[in-house]
């Protein structure tokens, strides 16, 4: 069983479905609601957890009930949350998450511990690293306590898969310390400011790859929804198409395909079996509503994927 640290955001979903999402000033009468655990670090520890990893989950709640609920829930999935800090100032994070149907989204995040994490404190998580052969980072954290963790990972011999989300501005110093970035299209414009708008696909994945690689990354995989993933490192770069699926709510399936593909390379995948089996655990995720409670474990994701191999769609 491999071992793998998530050092991110833990959060307590309050989710919205609805027919379409509102418009600015406009309200819109859904026709479902529901509360889970979730935060992109929260998600990406628990499909580890589900696929066969030990999943350490470093990270920060408060000292409220939505912390307990989201620290019970954790500890149901298989997660490990000895590295989870509990903060008795500031409250646990939430989000409010709209979903029309076809499973586009709208989120709103309103981080609170998550971002208290301080500089003693990751130094205190150096025994989770230090079991860990893989570590999983976001951009939910503050990011001097984040630069100082991804430092800690590499120097206790992890590989480091950054999931650069949400899009924030970061230096480049932090895209050099990871091993794997894994942006999706919107967060791959938003780093780049290179725009899909007047490329064709191709050629907008291969400009922005290039940009990237400028700026310190080294491996780069581009999620693109329905269109697939995109893969830019050493000297190979390659196009995947995605599983066809019809998608009711998107939410939690860049969270699945990072730590999906964290498991397979730990497990001793290359880079392309790696990310045909994230990029399934991505597409069920979609199939399926809310956040943690729509990831796959390895046996439905092994299931999807034989099914696909046989033709049976």
């Amino acid at each position: 069983m491999s071992t793998i640290a998530i050092f991110g955001d833990l959060l307590y979903d309050c989710f919205i479905w609805s027919d379409r999402l509102p418009r600015v000033g406009e309200t819109v009468t859904g026709y479902a609601s529901g509360f889970f655990a979730s935060g992109k670090g929260g998600n990406q520890a628990a499909v580890c957890a589900k696929l066969g990893a030990e999943a350490c989950m470093l990270g920060k709640v408060g000292a409220d009930e939505r912390g307990e609920f989201l620290l019970k829930t954790m500890r149901e999935a298989g997660v490990n949350v000895e590295g989870v800090l509990v903060d008795p100032v500031h409250p646990t994070g939430t989000d409010c998450v709209l979903v029309a149907k076809g499973g586009q989204n709208a989120i709103v995040v309103a981080p609170n511990a998550n971002q208290q994490i301080t500089a003693e404190e990751v130094d205190a998580m150096r025994p989770f690293f230090e079991r860990a052969s893989s570590a999983l980072f976001q951009l939910q954290l503050n990011l001097d306590a984040i630069e100082r963790a991804m430092r800690l990972a590499r120097d206790c011999g992890c590989r480091v898969i950054l999931n650069p989300a949400p899009a924030c501005e970061v230096p480049d110093r932090l895209w050099a310390l990871a091993d794997f970035v894994t942006p999706n299209e919107t967060e791959a414009e938003f780093f780049t400011g290179i725009y899909r708008e007047g490329n064709s696909l191709d050629e907008w994945c291969g400009k922005a790859a290039s940009a990237l690689h400028g700026r310190g990354v080294k491996n780069l995989i581009i999620t693109l929804g329905e269109y697939g993933a995109y893969f830019s490192g050493g000297n190979e770069a390659f196009a995947m198409n995605a599983f066809p699926v019809e998608a009711v709510d998107t939410t939690a399936a860049g969270d699945a395909f990072s730590g999906a593909l964290a498991v397979r390379l730990a497990d001793g995948d290359d880079i392309r079996s790696a990310m045909r089996y994230a990029s399934a655990c991505g597409a069920l995720t979609t199939t399926r509503r809310g956040s943690l409670p729509s990831l796959p474990d390895a046996e439905e994701t092994a299931r999807f994927l034989k099914r696909y191999q046989e033709g049976i769609q």
